[in-house]
């Protein structure tokens, strides 16, 4: 494993659950022409050509065919098939009818079909709606703006574009949408290391780095010495090996006295991280590559000055050394011929063969 892959990892996933490894900028607009997305930020991005940038907050509308209203009960049927799945999904976000009581977000009651749900809304005003509803919270996960994209071009200083494949999603987005840049995500040889380069940096500016542990053989069980292992030419080779690393996370505190806030701070980015890492499987670098996934192992507090409080979480992956990552079988030639002497036990007789295993003979 490599801390590079733990990095790429960490820039693509984190920022989809915080927006603390991130500088942030609103987006005013995004719109679709094609496979072509552009986008308006509210400030200067700053970004170029093959730049990565997250896009979070993006909801893809589904056009909605009727909706209408019976009582307390509300129905809505989509032009096109929704994600919605009662027990996963709790509410309705409805927007674009005239009449302003279809708009908002409802109670969902029941998912009657793929294109068919009803939820509750007031016994009062109109029983139709008209104009352009649309339901803002019904695409699936693969019918999405946001994510991890690489600028395409940059038109102005607040505007860039970003290519997809799915020319079907509706124009323009919905939601409260960020354009989260330059993730502060990084790797060091060490934790003693990191400390004593740190910097300090603007408070809400948090810091991660990945430092890879030492790799260490899991010993078995059934040896009664100090030894790791005892595999024979005889037995089949598979040693387990642990790869440990961690994630240190250094939050500015400056504003602070005790970091209180700062290691309760910690606790709130604990559900992110193992979001964005465990059961991800790295390649090992051996011959079977990225076998077993992430877990979790411990976090806790690690150092802290009037500058910065630094949290670690740690985690590791397990893989096998394979008869493959070996030396391998002993050299040898090919078998052609049997020579083969006797004797016996009364007499002075020899007998001998000679057996030629060619096909053909020579």
């Amino acid at each position: 494993m490599k801390a590079e892959a733990v990095i790429n990892q960490l820039a693509l996933r984190l920022p989809q659950y915080t927006d603390k490894f991130t500088t942030n900028i609103s987006v005013v607009s995004l719109t679709r022409s094609g496979t072509t997305v552009t986008v308006e930020t509210a400030a200067v991005h700053g970004l170029t050509v093959g730049k990565q940038v997250n896009i979070q907050g993006a909801k893809t509308p589904l056009t909605i065919a009727s909706l209408t209203r019976s009582g307390t009960v509300g129905t809505l049927v989509l032009d096109n098939n929704h994600d919605m799945t009662e027990g996963e999904n709790t509410s309705v976000e409805l927007s674009g009818a005239v009449e302003a009581e279809f708009n908002g977000t409802f109670t969902l009651l029941s998912v009657q079909n793929r294109k068919t749900i009803t939820f509750t809304m007031a016994d009062a005003g109109p029983v139709t709606a008209t104009g352009t509803p649309l339901l803002l919270n019904g695409a699936s996960i693969l019918q999405q703006y946001n994510g991890l994209w690489a600028v395409a071009t940059v038109p102005d200083t607040t505007h860039f574009t970003y290519e997809i494949t799915d020319t079907t999603l509706y124009t323009p987005a919905a939601g409260t949408i960020s354009a989260r840049l330059e993730p502060r995500i990084s790797g060091a040889i060490s934790e003693e290391r990191l400390i004593a380069a740190y910097t300090a940096q603007p408070t809400g500016n948090y810091w991660a780095f990945v430092v890879l542990g030492d790799v260490i053989a899991s010993k078995s069980r059934h040896i009664e010495s100090d030894a790791v292992d005892n595999l024979q030419r005889g037995h089949e080779y598979r040693q387990q090996i642990v790869q440990p690393f961690t994630v240190f996370v250094f939050i500015p505190t400056s504003a602070e006295v005790s970091a209180r806030d700062a290691r309760d701070a910690a606790e709130d980015l604990f559900r992110p991280i193992c979001r964005a890492l465990i059961q991800k499987k790295f390649d090992s670098g051996l011959n079977v590559g990225a076998q077993n996934p992430v877990v979790f192992t411990d976090h806790g507090f690690v150092a802290y000055n009037a500058a910065f409080y630094v949290h670690s979480y740690a985690f590791q992956a397990t893989a096998d050394i394979t008869f493959e990552d070996t030396i391998g079988y002993d050299d040898d030639v090919a078998f052609r011929d049997i020579s083969l002497t006797m004797g016996v036990d009364v007499g002075t007789e020899v007998m001998t063969a000679d057996i030629d295993l060619d096909d053909v003979l020579l």
